[in-house]
């Protein structure tokens, strides 16, 4: 169910539920991208530029292309920023460049080709590559892993036409549309609801009963190509009887703000990282490493929640480096080469004073220093390591601390085995 359907289910629904009639977002498409496993970017509504180009750069080959506004690819990313989700792309030209989405959230198609992204406008296949897919209002915008020549099956849950009252019986549809938008439909498709799972009949339709506010109906059926499954969502909402109000407009219906496209647009946006910290959700949006350029930190004292107190913090900001290196690290096992740190290394999270840093590591190394690398770093580095390795020798540990050079980062470690060896410096210091 698109949210444009969402929007309108409420509009029609204002002389049930007491709340001001909505107009409908007619200058809006909605976007969303389904992974092999789950939903990657979900279903938003986003405003459709009406001018303006997009340089997207390629940060491994520094390649670049131009591309409208309103087109599929700068469409996809300026939504996905806005939503806080990370796009990888590459940039290549055969004549004339084109941005090829290789990543959308934690999810990179795979470098033997096995599967890619493919973009469906208003269910169908589009012919061109997405820098010549013009989108525009009212289009429904469907990203979906894709096998080369197979056909594509593509889902699309229809949800009861108003809220119901709590375990009242409400019946759902599941379409189903083939790459030249023909629809049928979707029987023997799974759907789950809370705690409830169903399967549609043959006609695509499958009862449920309705769970008290607003929750989503998930349809899943087998990926035709294999690749895991293929997916979607209608919104369904339960109140109290007498108590119609409690349903209200969907939230999800809110479109995304605008981004106003820089003056280039590079294939990392924001990574959104959590941790749990006593039984609260602590999330955080923080910069994907480039190399060369500064290192990601964490900061205790950066950690917005003034609930926390100082321990908290500090666990909360090693617990988000640590999920910052295993995103990183999932990346590069998927191929994606903009993170890959050198071979032998893997991200890790260290504390480098009272801050969280995530650097490439070998195993049993710890990290004293890490920034850009410059002439002035060297310098500064090569004393560090000699003065680390000194205290190191008067704790009576057999190692030392050398400078190195990583994703263009100028760095000093201890080399393995470096347990008790932070330790030793931290005495040191003080």
């Amino acid at each position: 169910m698109t949210i444009h359907t969402r929007i309108a289910w409420a509009v029609a629904c204002a002389t049930l539920l007491p709340m001001p009639a909505v107009a409908l977002a007619n200058d809006a498409a909605s976007i969303r991208a389904e992974g092999p496993d789950a939903t990657v970017l979900p279903e938003r509504l986003a405003n459709v530029p009406t001018g303006g180009t997009s340089t997207l750069v390629d940060p491994t080959s520094g390649e670049t292309t131009v591309v409208p506004n309103n087109r599929g690819t700068s469409f996809l990313l300026r939504s996905a920023e806005a939503a806080g989700v990370s796009v990888g792309f590459r940039v290549y030209n055969f004549g004339t460049p084109s941005a090829l989405i290789t990543r959308i959230g934690p999810v990179a198609s795979p470098t033997d080709w096995s599967w890619s992204w493919k973009l469906k406008v208003n269910h169908r296949e589009t012919s061109v590559g997405s820098d010549d897919v013009v989108i525009r209002p009212g289009d429904e915008i469907l990203w979906m892993p894709s096998v080369y020549g197979v056909p594509d099956s593509e889902l699309d849950v229809v949800g009861p036409g108003a809220p119901s009252v709590v375990g009242e019986a409400v019946t759902v549809r599941v379409d189903r549309y083939d790459d030249a938008g023909v629809r049928t439909p979707a029987g023997g498709v799974t759907l789950a609801y809370g705690g409830q799972s169903v399967t549609t009949g043959p006609d695509g339709t499958a009862t449920l009963a309705t769970l008290p506010g607003w929750g989503d109906v998930v349809a899943t059926a087998p990926h035709p190509g294999g690749v895991g499954t293929v997916r979607d969502s209608g919104r369904v909402c339960g109140f109290t009887a007498g108590r119609p109000e409690e349903c209200g407009l969907d939230p999800l219906a809110t479109r995304l703000p605008d981004v106003t496209p820089n003056a280039d647009i590079s294939s990392e946006g924001p990574l959104r990282v959590s941790a749990t910290v006593d039984g609260r959700v602590i999330s955080l949006d923080v910069p994907v490493p480039v190399r060369g350029q500064r290192p990601v930190t964490i900061s205790p004292a950066g950690l917005g929640d003034g609930s926390l107190t100082p321990v908290e913090r500090r666990a909360a900001a090693g617990r988000l480096a640590s999920s910052v290196a295993w995103e990183l690290n999932q990346r590069t096992a998927q191929g994606d080469t903009a993170v890959t740190p050198p071979r032998g290394t893997r991200w890790r999270a260290a504390w480098t004073g009272s801050t969280t840093t995530v650097a490439p590591l070998a195993a049993g190394e710890a990290l004293v220093r890490v920034r850009p690398r410059s002439r002035k770093a060297a310098t500064i580095d090569a004393r560090t390591a000699r003065v680390a390795t000194k205290r190191l020798a008067d704790c009576g540990l057999g190692t030392r601390a050398r400078v190195a050079t990583r994703f263009g980062y100028a760095m000093v470690v201890i080399a393995s085995p470096a347990r008790g060896g932070r330790a030793c410096l931290a005495r040191g210091r003080g």
